[in-house]
């Protein structure tokens, strides 16, 4: 048996375990990270790279003690350094004079302020691979780092490669809410400006409090021939607006209109698209502006640090980019309409944002039918519905509807839709995605601007529908038998009470049974005597159609609706059914 001096404390690795998995924020955890390490080994510094898979680099998230930005600007390529050393071969390591050995960046660490004279190096494993290093340098001890030293250091990585793993993650999950969130109020901020100059400029300032940039710049199509005009700006040189014009296909931003698609530049010099505006730009993220089809200007981003945006970046700005066109498209009709232009012109547009999200076709699914239509009114309203994938088996459904008319409630039921499927995709319960959106509501609107829905997701290997109503029309459950019930479960409408809570009602069902979803369009539908069509002819309806297919059954109640108002629905007319084969 070795003896005790030469196994590491196992008390001590328990304790560094505990204190490793309380901390979730990267900054408690890097912190914890060089306190546990120079708790368990004399030395001086502590150094934590982690490997990027898409950029193909070792990042450091801990440089030197440090964990700030200018820490995180560092970065070793494969096999570069002592650290690409050591991951490369997957080798843990002691040198007890780094001043003659040529695979140490001495530069790097001169850059921080700091000398490197010795190190002590092991790589972080997950799984079968590795996935960074953690170095310490300088020991303090006469006799430099010891194989105990190397052993502890080696015991503490799979545990330091967990807390990391899960950090990691919770910030990328934390930067995607965080994105949505910035989505979801561009959408609801920008639906109450009209004018151009000012929504450019919001949404210059919105960026910026997700995607980090030196210089951010707006361009926009305009002319013929068209040309390429810098209309909003951040962080440039005085007057670049009036130096700034560039033909379709010219320069970065001219190559993303004339293509259509986004590019990201790690290192500007490398370039021969990148046009200089900016002489201290190390890296570019470009992405068009897409209305409707059509390319009508692009954003464009520039970075003092090089390779400075990631890949996720490019998904985040373009979200944010086919957001902003909607409503740079608004604003733009706006000041159509100012100069004479048609008002027809907005209702068009805002008829189009809404039928945009239609789902095109109805899902085919095992076991089930299902079956939705919106029938417009003359004024826009704000109905929809929607069919989202979220696993094989399951199906989210939601039906929605936003209060108000016209350009408005498009606009928010188009901020609401994207915050919709960005919580389904990071939450799983239904009852925190419905509270995570209304909180935004609460945030970016009115009062008065409240939505109606109802969401749940059909389970379809075990015949189970899990659903809210947020102040919604209640949905009818028609079973095989003939018995109704209404689904009423959930809380009050989103957007309106900040601390607003939903309750869940799982529902198993059997074959034959439907479930009919509908809008206020649909029942409150009046005829030329002043009467509604009511819910109890929804049911007739039902129960009379309840051996068709689900596109039947919502067929013959469209019909139903549209003949008791003589084809003239007072509002948008939403119907989605579910028949259990």
């Amino acid at each position: 048996m070795p003896p005790q001096d030469k196994i590491p404390d196992i008390a001590f690795l328990f304790e560094a375990s505990r204190r490793l998995n309380r901390a979730l924020e990267l900054e408690r955890l890097l912190a914890e990270i060089r306190a546990i390490c120079l708790e368990a080994v004399n030395a001086e510094a502590v150094n934590v790279l982690i490997w990027d898979e898409e950029k193909k680099r070792l990042e450091f998230q801990l440089a030197f003690n440090r964990a700030d930005e200018a820490a995180r600007r560092l970065f070793l390529r494969p096999d570069e350094g002592l650290a690409g050393w050591i991951a490369s071969n997957d080798q843990s390591i002691i040198i007890s004079d780094l001043k003659d050995d040529p695979r140490y960046r001495h530069e790097i660490d001169q850059a921080m302020g700091f000398s490197g004279r010795s190190v002590l190096g092991v790589p972080i494993h997950r799984g079968r691979g590795v996935v960074g290093v953690v170095e310490l340098l300088n020991a303090r001890s006469p006799g430099g780092f010891t194989e105990h030293d190397l052993r502890t250091i080696t015991a503490l990585a799979d545990p330091i490669a967990v807390a990391l793993e899960n950090a990691l993650l919770y910030r990328d999950l934390q930067r995607e809410k965080a994105g949505s969130d910035i989505i979801y109020r561009i959408g609801l901020k920008l639906s109450q400006s009209i004018d151009l100059e000012e929504t450019l400029g919001l949404i210059l300032d919105l960026i910026g409090e997700v995607l980090p940039y030196d210089a951010a710049g707006i361009s926009l199509v305009r002319g013929d021939p068209p040309a390429i005009e810098l209309v909003s700006v951040r962080g440039y040189p005085l007057g670049s607006e009036e130096t700034f014009h560039l033909n379709v296909g010219e320069g970065a931003v001219g190559w993303v209109v004339k293509t259509g698609e986004a590019l990201r530049i790690p290192d500007v010099s490398r370039d021969r698209r990148y046009v200089s505006v900016r002489p201290t730009t190390c890296s570019e993220l470009v992405v068009p502006m897409v209305n409707e089809g059509v390319v009508i200007g692009a954003f464009n981003l520039e970075s003092d640090t090089p390779d400075a945006y990631h890949p996720r970046d490019v998904r985040l700005l373009v979200s944010l980019a086919n957001q902003a066109a909607i409503s740079v498209g608004r604003a733009r009709l706006h000041q159509e309409i100012l100069s004479g232009q048609r008002l027809q012109d907005e209702v068009d547009l805002a008829r189009r944002i809404q039928r945009s999200f239609l789902p095109a076709t109805d899902p085919d699914l095992r076991g089930f039918q299902i079956s939705g239509s919106t029938i417009p009114s003359s004024e826009v309203g704000g109905d929809s519905y929607d069919f989202i994938p979220i696993s094989d088996d399951q199906l989210g459904i939601m039906v929605v509807d936003v209060a108000g008319k016209g350009m408005g409630a498009a606009l928010i039921l188009a901020a609401f839709r994207a915050a919709m499927r960005t919580e389904v995709r990071n939450e799983y319960a239904i009852r925190r995605i419905l509270f995570n959106v209304n909180r935004l509501l609460c945030d970016s609107t009115h009062p008065e601007q409240f939505v109606t829905a109802v969401y749940g997701v059909l389970d379809l290997q075990r015949r189970v529908f899990t659903y809210a109503n947020a102040g919604h029309n209640p949905p009818l459950l028609l079973r095989e038998d003939g018995s109704v019930a209404w689904l009423m479960e959930g809380g009050l409408i989103l957007g309106a009470f900040t601390d607003a809570v939903h309750h869940e009602e799982q529902l198993r069902l059997a074959p034959g049974d439907h479930l009919v979803f509908y809008t206020d369009g649909a029942s409150e539908c009046v005829n030329g005597a002043g009467e509604e069509f009511g819910t109890e002819r929804i049911v007739d309806v039902a129960r009379a159609k309840s051996t068709r297919t689900a596109q039947e059954i919502r067929l013959a109640l469209q019909a139903e609706i549209l003949q008791h108002c003589d084809g003239k629905a007072q509002d948008d007319v939403t119907l989605v059914v579910l028949k259990v084969l």
